[in-house]
């Protein structure tokens, strides 16, 4: 199969969004005023952080608060669980500002691109349309991508097939001749596997146990993709 188009996820796959989280909430929790409160650790406060994140996500009107507001009710859980009592609204504007200083790309993403520069590159991602974007312009992958779609573009989230039909039409490209890398084996490898594209799990953490589909490859690092796709 020849492809024609290669389509990247973004966190946790393009950039390390776990550690742009771990390292702006260890910055933040410096501005916290403790009063006789000791500082938590910083994994401490980022296993709190991840498990409010994913029960707010799982809220049915999560999609219908935008990014800012999110990260906010989150800050506010997490003061609320410490007993602190401050301006979450300026601690949440801090917390976007040090967002910016974090993002960092993979190790193995820009030697990826460059191998399969000849293909048509695009990104997938859900999220916030402003907020996803800016990760990549600020980072510099932006100028590799041919075609960017975010779910807060059309109101439509992966693993909605939809998604990724959208993407086929806006490329002109069929979804047979398509390739979906993600780092969720749901969401990504297997939602764009039954869209009709081959789905690809970037399994970064060689996790075991999980039952893969046979249409879906599965890959430890981006540097595995040229063989698989070229």
């Amino acid at each position: 199969m020849n492809y024609e188009a290669i389509i990247f996820d973004i966190d946790g796959t393009l950039i390390d969004y776990d550690y742009s989280q771990y390292q702006a909430l260890d910055k933040l929790l410096d501005m916290i005023p403790w009063n006789n409160s000791e500082r938590p650790v910083t994994k401490e406060v980022f296993e709190y952080w991840y498990k409010e994140k994913n029960e707010f996500y799982n809220r049915p009107d999560s999609d219908n608060i935008n990014i800012y507001e999110q990260q906010k009710i989150i800050l506010e859980n997490l003061l609320a669980n410490w007993k602190i009592i401050v301006d979450s609204t300026q601690l949440t504007k801090s917390l976007f500002d040090i967002y910016e200083t974090t993002w960092r790309v993979y190790p193995d993403v820009l030697e990826c691109l460059f191998n399969i520069n000849k293909i048509k590159l695009c990104v997938i991602s859900n999220g916030d349309s402003k907020f996803q974007r800016l990760k990549l312009t600020k980072t510099g992958l932006d100028r590799y991508f041919s075609e960017i779609l975010i779910s807060g573009d059309i109101n439509i989230k992966k693993p909605n097939p939809k998604i990724y039909t959208t993407m086929s039409d806006n490329i002109n490209i069929s979804l047979d001749k398509c390739v979906y890398i993600g780092d969720r084996l749901d969401f990504d490898a297997i939602g764009s596997s039954e869209a009709g594209m081959l789905g690809v799990w970037l399994n970064r953490k060689n996790t075991p146990g999980n039952k893969i589909p046979k249409n879906v490859k599965t890959i430890t690092s981006l540097q595995q993709l040229t063989s698989l796709v070229i």
